[in-house]
Formats: C-alpha cells, sequence, structure tokens
C-alpha cells in the first residue's frame, strides 16, 4: 500500500469532518471516504468492544460505531481545533472530545492515513478529559 503524495489539505480536512460526523452516527456511504481495506489502531481497545485489530473495511468500523452509540447513546463527538495535514504524508491528525449524555467528557487524538482520497488507517488515542478550574 502506498500514500499518496501532497495530499489536498482541504479533502484531509474534509476527511476528518466525514470520520467525525461517522462517530456522531451518520453512517451515510461510508465507502466513499473509507478505503475498502480500512482499519484502525486504538491505544486500547473501547469499553466492550471486540478484538478491534481484527476489524476490516467500512462495515467493520460502521458495524463497531452502531453497536457502540446504541451501548451509549447521547454522545457527542466533535473536533478541537483545525486538523493537522502532513501533506508529503498524506497523513491528517487532530484533538477531539466527546460530550456523553450526562456532560462528562472524553478526549483523544485520532491520526488517519489517506491512501487514494480516502481514510485507510486511523490510529486512536483515547483519555479523560481534565480541565483547568
Amino acid at each position: 500500500m502506498t500514500t499518496d503524495t501532497d495530499t489536498d489539505t482541504d479533502t484531509s480536512v474534509e476527511l476528518f469532518e466525514r470520520w467525525t460526523a461517522l462517530w456522531n452516527g451518520d453512517f451515510s456511504d461510508p465507502e466513499s471516504f473509507l478505503a475498502p481495506d480500512f482499519r484502525i489502531r486504538f491505544g486500547s481497545n473501547p469499553e466492550g468492544a471486540p478484538d478491534t485489530d481484527a476489524l476490516r473495511g467500512p462495515s467493520g468500523i460502521v458495524d463497531l460505531i452502531a453497536r457502540h452509540r446504541a451501548e451509549s447513546p447521547g454522545r457527542r463527538y466533535a473536533v478541537e481545533g483545525v486538523p493537522v495535514v502532513d501533506a508529503g504524508r498524506s497523513r491528517v491528525a487532530s484533538c477531539w472530545y466527546v460530550t456523553r449524555a450526562d456532560g462528562s467528557q472524553k478526549s483523544g487524538i485520532d491520526l488517519l492515513e489517506v491512501v487514494d482520497g480516502r481514510i485507510a488507517t486511523v490510529w486512536s488515542v483515547t483519555g479523560l478529559r481534565r480541565f483547568a478550574a
């Protein structure tokens, strides 16, 4: 697998927006922005999730997210700041946070690898969000 070189910044930011919308339950046409052999690499498996290293393709991540949303309704994901694009390496990264139905939050960082204009791999690390007093 080779990555695109000089990935367009606007396209990369749009891909991150589509990725966030997917986590918010927008399951429309994931094949248009996720590569057929899509993979995700979590820093640790999400609560109650199966082995995510074995997950492949758009349908695999959609199934995982749909199950996650059904088990934890009312969550809302948002990008924090503007995604950072490394066009030469075809990667885009951003901080994000999720607000749960009870108002508590978690945050994380996702790094997306773009191949042929679609997200091929995501590395995702999540932790507890701490706010300054």
